[in-house]
């Protein structure tokens, strides 16, 4: 078995450590939460495309401002943002909590702003840790592997209960305990769908999705890439009318994560991309609400918030890209030119 096979189907355990870290850290987290006036998200790779999801979903549960910025474009063009920073909270997502972009760039908010550190990390003892006023690790969420999947999933969960936790939503954190449980029922009767559309004829990939899961969304596209080297894109589902619509054509898989939002106006996007490729999967966060909606379906677990359901379309986004790997000759645990982490 590919190291990224055992750490993508690992994750949903590691799931439920990240739920008990929460819960017991719950008091420091509440009390480095208390003064939050704004919050900028950094990180790098995925971690920013899991920033962008933290920010929104902070946002939406508290009504504080909240942003994301890649570590690199603050540390790069740090002058440009002073005044977006000043009186901000930072908070940094990371895997390996050494990449230099985050450690600069967060050292420059602190020493130069006087900004407060918060920080996720999957690394005991790294950098990232001694700088942060606040932090939360995740040792066993760590992937060895290059392609990150199992730490993706718990760093976005970690960051969402943290949402959870400053705007007082008791429910979405309760949901978080039962990930574990729901992914027992859910993951099993994947393998045969997902390993049939793996096999099919498309060579690029377009990941639809909405609101507080776009940012896990865009991650779960760059995995086409890291993984089974495919090209890739993440859009919003409306938004892929305006432009991007023209690439899409018969050797392209659609994934559309679709939300519990209005279900009509979803609905008419998908036929119009159904008439244009038949490889549609469709990841429905609301199957039993309207009937089903066109593409190859799988409804994902009924947890408390679409931002949970999420972590099921991402996994299943993963386990398709292993899979066509393999039908490729590709393998996924050595991808070229790509390092775990970066140093500058």
């Amino acid at each position: 078995m590919y190291l990224t096979e055992q750490e993508l189907k690992g994750q949903f355990e590691a799931l439920s450590r990240t739920a008990e870290a929460l819960r017991s850290g719950r008091d420091g987290a509440e009390a480095a939460l208390s003064g939050v006036r704004s919050l900028c998200v950094l990180g790098c790779g995925s971690s920013f495309s899991l920033a962008k999801s933290a920010a929104t979903q902070f946002s939406q549960h508290t009504g504080i401002p909240a942003w994301a910025l890649a570590a690199g474009d603050l540390l790069v063009n740090f002058p440009a943002y002073e005044k977006m920073l000043r009186d901000a909270t930072v908070l940094l997502l990371s895997r390996s909590g050494s990449t230099s972009e985050v450690i600069r760039a967060a050292a420059r908010c602190k020493d130069e702003l006087g900004c407060p550190l918060l920080s996720i990390c999957a690394r005991e003892g790294a950098p990232v840790e001694a700088l942060a006023d606040w932090s939360l690790t995740l040792p066993w969420a760590f992937d060895a592997a290059v392609c990150q999947t199992r730490t993706v999933t718990n760093l976005y969960a970690a960051a969402l209960g943290l949402a959870c936790i400053a705007g007082g939503d008791e429910m979405g954190l309760a949901g978080l305990d039962t990930l574990e449980e729901q992914a027992a029922r859910f993951c099993p009767g994947l393998e045969e769908p997902l390993s049939a559309l793996a096999a099919g004829s498309w060579t690029k990939a377009v990941v639809l999705a909405d609101s507080g899961m776009a940012g896990l969304m865009e991650e779960g596209a760059l995995a086409f890439k890291e993984i089974c080297r495919r090209d890739s894109n993440h859009y919003h589902l409306l938004d892929v009318r305006h432009g991007p619509m023209v690439q899409i054509g018969a050797d392209t898989l659609v994934i559309a994560v679709c939300s519990s939002g209005d279900r009509e106006l979803q609905r008419a996007l998908l036929k119009d991309i159904g008439e244009k490729t038949e490889h549609l999967l469709t990841l429905d966060c609301a199957a039993g609400q309207g009937g089903a909606l066109p593409g190859i379906p799988v409804a994902l677990p009924d947890c408390a918030s679409d931002d949970l359901r999420a972590v099921f379309a991402l996994y299943c986004i993963q386990l398709l890209c292993l899979r066509h790997a393999i039908v490729r000759g590709v393998n996924p645990d050595e991808p070229e030119g790509l390092d775990p982490w970066i140093s500058l």
